[in-house]
C-alpha cells in the first residue's frame, strides 16, 4: 500500500501547482497538470525507494520478504529506476513521449497486479491489504488513463 502515498504525494504537488498556476478552468490543463505530476512525483518516487530498496538494500529486503534475493531483485529495482527516469524526463518531452511513460506504468501495473494475485493464490489468504493493493493497481491505471485522454494529444499518432 506504500504506492498510495506516493500517488497522494504526486496528487498534492499537482494541487499547489494548479493553485500556482490560479486553478485554470479548462480540464485538458488541469488533468495535463495533474498527469505529470505523477509521471515526476509518483514514478520519481518510484524510482528512488526502487533503488534504495531493490538495490541499495537488496538482501535486507529480501529477507524482511521472506523471498530469496539475487539478480531478479536487482533487475526489478533497475527497472523502478528506469521508470522513475522516465516520470522525470517527462517534463522537458511531452506529447508522444508521455505515451511510453503511461505505457512502461501500465507494464509496472501488470506486474504488481501479477504479484499481488499470485502470493494471495500461494497464500490461500485474501486480507485486506492484498485485495487493496489489487483493486489500487486496478485504479491507479484507469486513473493515469483518464488524465491522459482528458489531457488531450498524447495519444496522437504522428
Amino acid at each position: 500500500m506504500w504506492f498510495l502515498v506516493l500517488w497522494l504525494f504526486g496528487l498534492i504537488s499537482g494541487a499547489v501547482h494548479l493553485w500556482m498556476l490560479g486553478f485554470p478552468g479548462e480540464m485538458s490543463e488541469i488533468s495535463r497538470v495533474l498527469l505529470l505530476h505523477q509521471f515526476v512525483v509518483t514514478f520519481g518516487l518510484v524510482g528512488i525507494i526502487g533503488y534504495v530498496v531493490n538495490i541499495a538494500r537488496a538482501d535486507q529486503t529480501a529477507k524482511m520478504l521472506g523471498w530469496p534475493g539475487g539478480p531478479f531483485q536487482v533487475k526489478y529495482g533497475f527497472s523502478q529506476v528506469g521508470l522513475g527516469v522516465m516520470g522525470i524526463m517527462a517534463i522537458w518531452f511531452q506529447g508522444n513521449f508521455w505515451v511510453g511513460v503511461l505505457v512502461t506504468m501500465y507494464i509496472y501495473g501488470l506486474s504488481g497486479l501479477w504479484s499481488h494475485t499470485y502470493v494471495m493464490i500461494k497464500n490461500r489468504k485474501a486480507d485486506g491489504d492484498s485485495i487493496g493493493n489489487l483493486i489500487m493497481d486496478v485504479v491507479y491505471q484507469a486513473f493515469i488513463t483518464v488524465l491522459s485522454i482528458l489531457a488531450g494529444g498524447i495519444w496522437v499518432m504522428s
